[in-house]
């Protein structure tokens, strides 16, 4: 059974990757293969449950690289055989970071180049810095750029939502905290999907249906481990709706419309069909989502009175563009010939009416103003890989004033 066993790997790439994938490892019974890089020893050095892995010692002595991504670069390059090595067997790789430094940016970039000659399915976690840090959230956007090309889901989290999610008092350890818990859960989320028997299950074909090509936008959002609420019809609705509040689903990069879409939900023994079909239900309205959905249904019984619920979804942008533009599509011959037969076969003789039964003609008013539309709506989907950020003395003006400033939302 060992040789087909899935093998998943979770690659923790400096301080803030490190911390969210040791905590991990203490949870996943050894299911999966977990690995730490950096470059600071003394952050190593209190995670013993998990492989660590000192980078670039000649170069940075085990102090770590102060946020000098072209430091960071070559410390990381020294290893490039080691690592190449650790994810050629992989069936999912999943890397997580803090952007924006030196080496968190640049490990990643790396691990990504090198999972991309693997077939296994890559998706990245990342924390990124406020906007009010300027040159290092200017530099976590570009490493997002970078990087989204290689992987086949890329789930951020800018610092900036832990302001409108937290209470307004509550404290930077807290806020941090809350920031990697969503991390964790969605990490646990899939560890069931591929591991764990349910319910109703999933496997790893259901998650390479998810994501099935690299590039293209995702999207995730999770449930707080503090919602308590009954079981009935109210209590479900009340909790869905304080999930889709989430401001992960509501980002501006967030893709508006999905391909796919998976619901990890996990209860206790007393979970009921009623109350998946509902949630299922409930989310699929939310995101207007028409296709088959993905459910994975998982009994945990520390759960009292309450579900955690995680969504993954996907917008296949590269996937679509290549289809549209591939000449030896599947009908494009039948059309052809198609379209020859209608244009060869001759058309019935019309018949003649006499003047005096038509009426005057009205001429037909013409427009000078000519409108900008795109034919095909599939070609308005899309985003910018280039575009810079609008920084005025270090403030991301592309950022809206109420994230800026950290003002909190409540919804009635």
């Amino acid at each position: 059974m060992n040789d087909v066993a899935i093998k998943v790997k979770i690659l923790g790439l400096g301080g803030a990757g490190a911390h969210i994938v040791n905590a991990f490892d203490q949870q996943s019974n050894g299911l999966v293969d977990c690995y730490l890089l950096d470059t600071d020893a003394k952050a190593l050095s209190g995670m013993q449950t998990v492989e660590s892995h000192l980078i670039g010692k000649e170069l940075c002595r085990g102090l770590g690289c102060g946020g000098d991504v072209d430091l960071a670069k070559q410390a990381i390059h020294l290893h490039r055989e080691a690592i190449s090595s650790w994810l050629e067997d992989a069936d999912v790789i999943i890397l997580v970071a803090g952007l924006g430094g030196g080496v968190g940016s640049a490990f990643s970039l790396l691990v990504a180049e090198l999972a991309k000659k693997t077939q296994a399915i890559t998706l990245g976690f990342f924390v990124l810095p406020f906007s009010f840090e300027g040159a290092r959230f200017s530099k976590a956007e570009n490493c997002i750029s970078e990087l989204r090309p290689s992987l086949h889901g890329m789930f951020s989290i800018p610092n900036d939502l832990l302001l409108q999610e937290g209470d307004a008092d509550q404290t930077a350890l807290n806020g941090f905290e809350m920031g990697n818990r969503w991390i964790l859960n969605s990490l646990s989320s899939l560890a069931n999907v591929l591991f764990k028997k349910g319910l109703i299950n999933q496997d790893l074909g259901s998650l390479k249906q998810l994501f099935q090509a690299r590039g293209g936008k995702s999207l995730f959002a999770v449930t707080s481990d503090t919602d308590i609420f009954d079981l009935g019809n109210d209590g479900i609705e009340t909790h869905i709706e304080s999930l889709l509040l989430n401001p992960l689903l509501h980002r501006e990069d967030s893709p508006k419309d999905l391909d796919a879409l998976m619901i990890v939900i996990q209860g206790n023994h007393s979970l009921e069909l009623s109350i998946i079909h509902k949630v299922a239900s409930l989310i699929a309205e939310k995101f207007n989502f028409k296709k088959d959905i993905l459910i994975s249904a998982h009994v945990d019984d520390s759960l009292i009175n309450s579900l955690k619920i995680c969504i993954f979804g996907k917008l296949e942008i590269d996937q679509v563009v290549e289809s549209k533009g591939h000449k030896d599509d599947l009908f494009s011959e039948d059309e052809s010939e198609f379209g020859e037969t209608l244009e060869t076969k001759k058309s019935p003789n019309p018949l003649k009416v006499h003047p005096s039964k038509l009426g005057k003609r009205k001429e037909k008013e013409v427009d000078d103003q000519k409108e900008f539309a795109f034919v095909d709506k599939e070609d308005n989907r899309g985003y910018f890989i280039t575009s810079s950020t609008k920084l005025y003395k270090g403030i991301n003006l592309d950022q809206p004033t109420y994230l800026r400033k950290g003002i909190k939302i409540k919804f009635k």
